[in-house]
């Protein structure tokens, strides 16, 4: 490796360094949140009506409260689980792109 940089001029060597430094601090970001949230999508027929998150484990559960709170949907799309904060900033932006019909929380 010593070698492998000695080879390299200053300015490729800072770049190596850069990139080892944010691959670092990717994992350290992986292993401190803990994936529990995924993003889910709503459709009645095909037509996209709301997007939502919710804890992994309680999905199910949050659908029958959509169906008990009167949404109409036939259809749930979700996405992997990941750090709470990044799928509630997923959630945010997608409504606001596509404005579904029952979002009305960033739906301005």
């Amino acid at each position: 490796m010593q070698e492998y940089l000695s080879q390299k001029t200053p300015f490729e060597r800072a770049l190596i360094l850069a990139g080892a430094i944010w691959a670092f601090a990717k994992v350290i970001e992986t292993l401190s949140f803990e994936n529990d949230t995924c993003n889910y999508t709503l459709y009645h027929k095909r037509k996209l009506v709301y997007h939502g998150v919710a804890y992994e484990d309680r999905l199910d559960a949050r659908l029958c409260e959509h169906q008990l709170s009167g949404k109409i949907f036939d259809d749930c799309v979700y996405d992997y689980a990941r750090p709470r904060h990044k799928a509630l900033k997923i959630e945010r932006n997608r409504i606001k792109k596509d404005r579904p019909k029952y979002n009305i929380q960033h739906n301005i």
